[in-house]
């Protein structure tokens, strides 16, 4: 549910000078430099568990940081919750493209934190600001009711709390209107919200399994045995892939709302 400066599509290592991971680390250097003006590259490459030169390149634009060491400078630079989802989102993406759709910029799509914690965790939340995309839509308690299969007094609560958190709002001509375009949530960081939601989804698309036919509905899988060292590329590639999907998906005659839920997991004993 990443970047929010200046990133969009990275194409080309050289591209990757306004990448949010550079910025960040241009930043933290400019700091400890403030603090201590004899701090040189050396010593802060050093402090990150980085080659010099490496590191030299790295700021230029020149290569993207290693995957190896990503998780140690996320570590050293004491990132928020926020802050680590830009920052590995935007070096992930320098790594990988699946195609030339062109995705969204980061700007475009408001982040939710743990404050937002019903919008994340309660799945009618998101439903119904989906639904403001979809033509002909108009946002009474009634039709939300009717669209998603809910009760009224369910919609009502649902709308009052998007109203509340702000992620709808009331524009010029007093219309009920998304406050945000597109929205998003942080990534590998740990949030008791995006449990429950990933609960909620499990249990529903066992519930789907059953009620919807086969033709409107998509469920598949597959058992691969893989090296974890390339686990943070493959979730890298889930996660574009995603967003190429919301590219997709984003014109047309929109008449429904539809859940994509990705499933990635071990079946074996993971040795630490």
């Amino acid at each position: 549910m990443f970047h929010f400066v200046t990133l969009g599509v990275i194409t080309s290592p050289m591209e990757a000078t306004n990448t949010y991971y550079i910025a960040k680390l241009k930043e933290d250097l400019s700091l400890k430099q403030r603090q201590n003006p004899h701090y040189s590259l050396r010593a802060y490459a050093r402090d990150l568990g980085l080659h010099s030169s490496t590191l030299s390149q790295v700021l230029k634009g020149k290569r993207p940081l290693p995957l190896r060491s990503s998780t140690e400078v996320v570590r050293q630079l004491k990132l928020g919750p926020k802050e680590k989802t830009l920052f590995l989102e935007s070096l992930f993406q320098s790594k990988t493209s699946l195609d030339q759709i062109n995705l969204d910029k980061s700007e475009d799509r408001f982040m939710l934190d743990e404050s937002y914690f019903k919008t994340i965790a309660e799945w009618e939340h998101y439903a119904v600001i989906t639904l403001f995309d979809v033509e002909g839509f108009k946002p009474t308690t009634s039709e939300i009711a009717e669209r998603l299969n809910i009760k009224e007094n369910r919609a009502e609560v649902v709308l009052n709390n998007l109203m509340t958190c702000g992620l709808l709002k009331y524009d010029e001509s007093s219309k009920l209107v998304k406050a945000h375009a597109r929205l998003r949530t942080t990534e590998d960081v740990t949030s008791h919200a995006l449990v429950e939601s990933h609960i909620e989804t499990l249990e529903m698309g066992k519930t789907k399994l059953d009620e919807i036919e086969v033709e409107f509905r998509d469920f598949s899988s597959m058992t691969v045995a893989i090296d974890l060292k390339k686990l943070t590329e493959a979730k890298t590639i889930i996660r574009e892939f995603r967003q190429k999907m919301s590219a997709l998906l984003r014109d047309g005659n929109k008449t429904d709302v539809y859940q994509l839920a990705i499933q990635f997991y071990p079946l074996t004993k993971i040795k630490k």
